[in-house]
């Protein structure tokens, strides 16, 4: 790549000259302004796609540069540097648009690593595929796997039956969900989800039928149920293996009859709902343990929809990272893209936490990455990935659990046992964290060497 006009703007002659001679021999064209009216001159004309500046510049300060600059050029790229950084105008630069922000004294590798990054940023952006990404409810996904969900998805809603969504965490059940909903005659009414998980066992009554004024202790006023707010429409159940078995019988009832009692009412009502629930749990397992009750599985699997995991349909991994790189960076107003090799570690990695897993890991790689290219190093940096291949990883674990084992206990110990920090990177819920861990456990129970971060944290 040839190198582009390069403005290095700093009252101090000594450090723009060694500036100016570094860049120079790395074959920079190189202008040197010590003057601050001189340089917003300069920098009005758009003809400079790197400006280096020094924060305080006599009567001019480096972000009054930044903003001249970006006013005649949007895509220049402004590298500020100082002595005496603060919160107030790092802070002031990040979120004027610079491109970098470096403390001096620095070493001029950092600064050729920094102008050469620049330099990349604002070179034309490669252009994409013109695939088209429209999406069937949120859902993006060309594998044959996938067309086999949106085959089922459309089937059920012409029906008005119950479904079961199953999958892994992270997969897009409620997605499916909402997409049945908005395609079904139920369409122009209410969607209500529950996240059973975040439901304690006292309250599952009063939140899904409702309560009256003075039902129980802090209940001063009637109190709406989901399958109230919900009427004529459909109640999503996220993580249907969650509810306690005491209201399971409740939940069934309901769902044969139509019929509840808020709490505290002496008068049963009736209400028009469609149930669809959702699962990454092994349903008929727990019927065999007596965790989920029999008649209500039966009741729940009408239509079943499995949502395939990641892993199972790598060849929509482009696709899914088109459309989160382009609202990332939209939000961060960045121009960043993926290099290939880049786009190729994320192929090959098998994404535990699935499509949420993948989605929040690009935006904190756009959130915290420099504009321009993003490298595959960047990439195996914030996975948590070793320097070797994911191919020889995958060879060398063999299991997919052994894997998925493997890269939890790395990213735990990345984060110094902090589950919270953990299921962030991982990009799954803290307490599907906690369920996984505690399966490790289990399946470790009886061998030498369990990790302490299971044990312990």
């Amino acid at each position: 790549m040839k190198p582009v006009p390069v403005l290095v703007i700093d009252d101090d002659e000594a450090i723009a000259s060694t500036v100016s001679v570094f860049l120079r021999a790395k074959g920079y064209q190189v202008e040197v302004v010590l003057d601050g009216e001189e340089a917003l001159d300069q920098v009005r004309t758009g003809r400079f796609p790197i400006i280096l500046s020094d924060i305080y510049i006599d009567r001019v300060t480096g972000l009054r540069v930044l903003t001249e600059a970006k006013n005649a050029n949007p895509s220049a790229a402004v590298i500020l540097m100082t002595a005496r950084g603060s919160a107030r105008t790092t802070m002031e630069a990040e979120m004027g648009g610079a491109f970098d922000y470096l403390a001096k004294p620095f070493e001029m590798k950092a600064l050729l690593e920094v102008v050469e990054r620049a330099q990349r940023a604002t070179a034309p952006r490669p252009t994409e595929p013109g695939e088209d990404l429209q999406c069937f409810g949120g859902l993006i996904g060309f594998a044959p796997c996938m067309v086999d969900v949106y085959k089922k998805m459309a089937r059920c809603a012409r029906t008005d039956d119950t479904v079961l969504v199953v999958g892994e965490t992270g997969c897009g059940k409620e997605l499916v969900a909402r997409s049945i909903h908005e395609q079904s005659a139920r369409s122009s009414k209410p969607f209500a989800a529950v996240d059973s998980g975040a439901v304690t066992g006292s309250l599952w009554e009063s939140e899904i039928f409702g309560a009256l004024r003075g039902a129980f202790t802090g209940a001063d006023r009637d109190r709406q149920g989901v399958i109230d707010a919900a009427r004529g429409g459909t109640v999503f159940f996220d993580e249907i293996g969650e509810i306690p078995l005491e209201f399971q019988s409740k939940l069934l009832r309901f769902m044969q009859e139509k019929e509840y009692r808020p709490v505290g009412s002496p008068v049963a009502r009736k209400a028009d709902v469609r149930i669809i629930t959702a699962t990454n749990r092994n349903l008929e397992s727990m019927v065999r343990d007596g965790k989920f009750r029999e008649d209500l599985f039966y009741r729940l699997n009408v239509l079943r929809i499995d949502v395939p995991p990641l892993r199972e349909r790598r060849s929509d991994i482009p696709f899914l990272v088109r459309r989160f790189m382009e609202q990332a960076a939209i939000a961060a107003g960045k121009q960043i893209w993926l290099e290939p090799d880049a786009l190729g570690a994320l192929e090959q990695f098998d994404w535990p936490g699935n499509v949420r897993q993948l989605r929040n890991t690009l935006h904190r790689i756009v959130a915290f990455s420099l504009p321009g290219p993003v490298t595959e190093g960047d990439v195996r940096k914030e996975l948590s990935l070793p320097e070797q291949s994911v191919e020889t990883e995958e060879e060398d674990t063999g299991a997919l659990g052994d894997l998925e084992r493997r890269h939890i206990l790395r990213v735990l110990e990345q984060a110094d046992g902090n589950k919270t920090r953990a299921a962030e990177i991982l990009g799954i819920q803290r307490r599907t964290l906690y369920k996984k861990l505690a399966r490790m456990e289990r399946a470790q129970s009886g061998h030498a060497g369990v990790p302490g971060t299971l044990r312990d944290q």
